[in-house]
């Protein structure tokens, strides 16, 4: 085995509950070579290659700072850490035999018996890894054109062809039926009757995997220019003081109110009962009302009596010289009965000293995107309810799930902070609110209740780096913008505007589109209503551990930080470009049979439930999920030609790699990837490729002019240097080339593929939220990167830590 000496750095650093982690751990080899992080302690190497002298060394640090020894290690064939140990110290563990793994059978040929107590998540990232946006070949420029044939670039047609793999879906979106706000989509046929494969699905496929192999720039990053939220813990809300948007002479402002005559400046208001009863009459029976027996209503402004901090008599706000010293002013706070057992609303007292600060564009977006984002997280919720009749205010008891929305979560008077919105406002903890008139910067956060969803501090678009943001100028188009195109999306402004142009079509076109398999093999339909698929995830980039990472590389952040952490500075960054895993390794008759009316959603095969399938109940079809009328089976063969002009031997060698994949990679296509769906494979039946030089022969000759050989690999190659040569590493260790050979290879250690649930079987209710909250009770563990393919344990708070190695598999030439 070979050995290579360098140093071993950690960077030791306290989290918040002041224990100490590992940061930014590598080893760095005498000869320059940077090993991964995903093969050093504290990342992946299991303890056991560790020599004992200098695990205790590491184990016992006890001060943050940098570490550095200086080590030997052993390598095996693959490059993988076998022993670490400080230098010129001997090996003191026990030898272990090393196994050698044969090849795996097909998972045609052979099902494998998995263990049940870990999964991998259906979605990841390919790392995004900030670029050299002067490279020569992956970095910006401007498009050289379609008008002529250049001489010294590649035009000319490919002729592909696709094989689909798992079922694909191609939902007719123009034929859909809806029945009790459930969808159902037959399969888009063309006019033969025929599966009808749109040329531009194929572009779309084909784009996101190339921007992910030449690092381009995103082509699509809208919305994410604000702060997303997070539920705060239930103790901070007690700190926050109730506030009032007031219009004065020279604009908006800020009042708090923090009245001596009762605690935090609210005042209990009685306004349900106990126990539920029908809406109205449960509200009434209970609720302190004005003289007129009318109920208050909110933003009221009234006079109260109180006692004790409760609201014991109120009338409305009418002439105030009138009032007497035992009367309060305020206004009325009605959120609802959002919680079970709630008895009381707010009136917000007055006082003549409360301070007030003035509403700036920081203040305005603390209270905007908050609101946003609660409407934008109930939208599915609220029109459930409007489809069942109910109202989102209505009380409905005090079963779980049965309580009001509260105002700002439905009404889009909130949308805006005007005057008149009552809040409740965070003030930094250090301003001393009795000693200082409050200045805007010491505003931390606005919010509709006490206990309240909290904005995290940064927003996802202050997280991407500068050169992965959607061009906004032609002189700044990256690979995949030139090769497929361009529109600009407008979300940040460009440094210095050099043309008027927003808008170009790329040197790429997709078109004839065929299927080639007859058409009683192609398609596989589903009598009666068709197919229930499972409930499909929708983005939630507010969770931090699965969509942000310790760095600009895509690193996950790791285990135990706060859900804070991900979006606490500009210093972090994003996972990268979302991706869905091919499924490997699938039980022999995974896809027969889905409309069996036996419910094999809750019979494991060879470690797997039938996930794609609803489970069989009454609520298999509802808003929640879709069904299907037929799908295009596996083994379907479609052909389309590429054409493309003008493209440079490294732009068109990116491509050439794509479609020459090994058999047992696959692209990703159409709908339900989470699912399984739409694994393909690309292979070039013919081309007819010539630089611009050859075609001005051929277009010059009254002849036939013989088509010039070309030599592919030598493309490719190409394509491999410029990568090697931008991030000075190797093609195959390069992190989004790893990652997306995983991704297109699928995971290889039999773990099933599905979203994160507490129970091995399939959830009918979808409740995936469960295996978050136990994650946050637990381990708090992140995503796990796809370089080092691990897995996720079902139950966080029972993690065995048991899938600690690195898969080794052979990457694609």
């Amino acid at each position: 085995m070979p050995t290579e000496v360098g140093q071993l750095f950690i960077q030791f650093k306290k989290n918040r509950k002041g224990n100490l982690q590992k940061k930014n751990v590598s080893v760095t080899l005498n000869d320059g070579q940077i090993c991964k992080l995903d093969n050093v302690p504290g990342k992946n190497l299991p303890e056991e290659q560790i020599s004992c002298a200098l695990l205790d060394q590491i184990t016992n640090v006890g001060e943050e700072g940098k570490k550095t020894w200086a080590i030997e290690c052993e390598f095996d064939e693959q490059g993988q850490i076998l022993k670490l140990r400080e230098q010129g110290q001997p090996w003191d563990r026990e030898e272990v035999e090393v196994v050698t793994v044969p090849q795996r059978d097909r998972p045609q040929e052979r099902a494998r018996q998995v263990s049940q107590d870990r999964f991998h998540n259906p979605y990841n990232f390919v790392p995004a890894l900030p670029r050299k946006t002067d490279d020569p070949e992956l970095g910006d420029r401007a498009p050289v054109g379609h008008g002529c044939y250049l001489p010294e670039y590649w035009s000319g047609r490919i002729t592909v062809r696709l094989t689909t793999v798992t079922p694909l879906l191609i939902p007719d979106a123009a034929e859909m039926t809806e029945e009790n706000d459930h969808k159902t989509y037959p399969v888009r046929l063309d006019a033969d009757g025929k599966p009808y494969l749109p040329p531009t699905s194929i572009k779309g496929m084909l784009r996101s995997a190339y921007e992910a192999v030449t690092n381009s720039r995103l082509s699509v990053f809208e919305k994410h220019n604000a702060r997303l939220a997070y539920r705060m813990p239930a103790t901070e809300g007690t700190t926050a003081k109730p506030a009032r948007v007031e219009q004065r002479k020279d604009g908006l402002y800020l009042r708090i109110l923090e009245a001596s005559s009762c605690v935090g400046g609210a005042a209990k208001l009685p306004r349900y009962e106990q126990r539920g009863r029908a809406p109205d009459k449960g509200e009434r029976r209970a609720a302190l009302q004005y003289s007129g027996t009318t109920l208050p209503q909110h933003g009221d402004p009234v006079r109260v009596k109180l006692n004790q901090g409760k609201v014991i008599n109120i009338e409305r706000w009418e002439d105030e010289h009138l009032l007497g010293s035992e009367w309060k002013l305020g206004w009325v706070c009605v959120t609802g009965a959002n919680i079970g057992g709630k008895q009381n609303e707010r009136v917000f007292i007055q006082h003549d000293r409360d301070p007030a600060v003035k509403v700036t564009p920081g203040i305005t977006e603390l209270w905007e995107n908050l609101i946003a984002d609660y409407q934008k997280t109930h939208e599915k919720d609220l029109k459930e309810r409007e489809r069942q009749g109910q109202a989102p205010s209505a009380y409905l008891g005090h079963k779980p799930g049965q309580t009001a929305w509260s105002r700002h979560v439905y009404d889009p008077n909130q949308c805006k902070l005007k005057e008149g919105i009552l809040c409740y406002v965070e003030l930094d903890q250090n301003y001393d609110l009795n000693h200082l008139e409050p200045e805007p910067n010491d505003v931390i956060a606005l919010q509709p209740v006490t206990i309240s969803r909290r904005l995290y501090d940064k927003k996802p678009a202050d997280l991407l780096q500068e050169s992965l943001h959607p061009a906004v100028d032609i002189s700044e188009l990256s690979p995949a913008d030139r090769v497929f195109g361009w529109v600009n999306q407008k979300n940040r402004e460009p440094n210095q505007k050099t043309s008027n142009t927003n808008a170009y079509k790329g040197q790429l076109r997709i078109h004839s589109v065929e299927c080639k398999t007859p058409t009683t093999q192609a398609l596989k339909s589903f009598d009666g209503s068709g197919l229930p698929l499972a409930i499909l995830g929708e983005p939630k980039p507010a969770q931090t551990r699965f969509y942000t990472a310790e760095d600009k590389r895509g690193t996950p952040i790791e285990s135990g930080e706060a859900k804070e952490y991900g979006y606490e500075t500009t210093d972090r960054g994003l996972r990268g470009r979302k991706v869905y895993p091919h499924h490997g390794e699938l039980p022999e008759g995974y896809w027969n049979n889905p409309t069996d009316d036996r419910d094999r959603t809750n019979q494991e095969v060879d470690g797997r439930y039938q996930e794609y399938r609803r489970p069989s109940g009454e609520n298999e079809r509802n808003s929640q999920n879709k069904s299907i009328t037929g799908w295009v089976e596996p083994n379907t063969e479609f052909n389309f030609d590429i054409d493309i002009i003008n493209l440079s031997q490294v732009e068109l060698g990116a491509l050439l790699w794509l479609l020459s994949l090994p058999e047992d990679y696959h692209h990703r296509l159409g709908g339900g990837k989470p699912l399984g769906f739409g694994s393909v494979r690309l292979e070039i039946d013919c081309s007819d490729l010539r630089e611009g030089k050859d075609w001005r022969e051929f277009y010059r000759s009254l002849t036939t002019v013989d088509q010039p050989s070309i030599d592919s690999e030598e493309i490719i190659a190409a394509y491999r240097n410029a990568v090697e040569s931008a991030h000075n590493s190797s093609f195959d260790k390069v992190e989004f080339i790893t990652a997306f050979c995983r991704c297109a290879k699928g995971f290889e250690d039999g773990f099933p593929v599905h979203y994160p649930r507490l129970n091995h079987q399939i959830d009918s209710e979808g409740k995936n939220y469960e295996w978050f909250t136990n994650n946050e009770a637990g381990e708090k563990l992140s995503l796990p990167s796809l370089v080092t393919a691990k897995s996720l344990p079902i139950d966080p708070q029972l993690d065995d830590k048991s899938d600690n190695s690195t898969v080794a598999w052979e990457r694609p030439k």
